[in-house]
């Protein structure tokens, strides 16, 4: 059952993305720096991302067997079109809340990670051709997710910094760690019957993967590269 829902599918297209990547990585078509490199299979990857966890929260929290469950939630008194339509940030805190008695804390993790991946995606789909950065760009290269300029000269713009294989990497992680919080939300005695195993699908991407399929191809993973 699991592997023919929308956020399995949806989850699994962000692995395959970064496995993709790490191809790009080991070809020398494109820059690497260190154990992150620039692929095009970024953008992709983000959106995809998002979408995984918006499907999961309507399969788990918006379907026949929770309103059957917990029929008396004060989540089923709200215009249902009203919850359908409600931005994904805002669906992670009030429907967990309503359904469960429980939700994201706005100013922690990693419900901070998946509001930044949310405007990354934001930006990616409705990239205008601006040259100006979005304020996030430092931080995400200080934490090692978007590409730093490149030592050998010139840089890139702010998108391509933002179409690397560990932005994916973070992306995946992220909602990893979301879909997981919002399964440990649901009360123990309704966990098995509202498809908590669909948050089996989300699995948690090591840095080390990146290593070894250099190692693979017989690259130092340790080289800097930048190349």
């Amino acid at each position: 059952m699991a592997s023919a829902t929308f956020s399995h599918n949806f989850i699994i297209h962000v692995r395959l993305l970064y496995d993709l990547s790490l191809n790009q990585m080991v070809s020398g078509d494109v820059s690497r720096h260190g154990l992150n490199c620039y692929t095009d299979y970024a953008g992709p990857a983000y959106v995809s991302a998002v979408a995984s966890i918006e499907a999961l929260i309507n399969e788990i929290a918006l379907g026949d067997m929770a309103r059957l469950l917990i029929s008396d939630s004060p989540l089923w008194d709200l215009d249902q079109d009203w919850v359908e339509k409600l931005e994904i940030l805002h669906k992670l805190i009030i429907i967990p809340q309503l359904l469960f008695g429980n939700s994201f804390k706005r100013g922690n993790q990693p419900y901070q990670d998946m509001r930044l991946l949310i405007k990354v995606r934001n930006d990616f789909v409705h990239f205008k051709m601006k040259d100006k950065a979005p304020r996030y760009i430092k931080p995400l290269q200080d934490r090692g997710i978007a590409l730093p300029a490149h030592p050998k000269g010139g840089d890139y713009i702010w998108v391509h910094k933002l179409s690397s294989s560990e932005g994916i990497r973070w992306a995946n992680n992220t909602v990893y760690q979301v879909a997981k919080a919002l399964v440990d939300f649901i009360p123990d005695e309704h966990r098995d019957f509202l498809f908590a195993f669909l948050a089996q699908n989300f699995i948690e991407i090591s840095l080390d993967r990146a290593r070894q399929k250099l190692i693979q191809s017989g690259i130092d993973p340790d080289d800097p590269g930048l190349t």
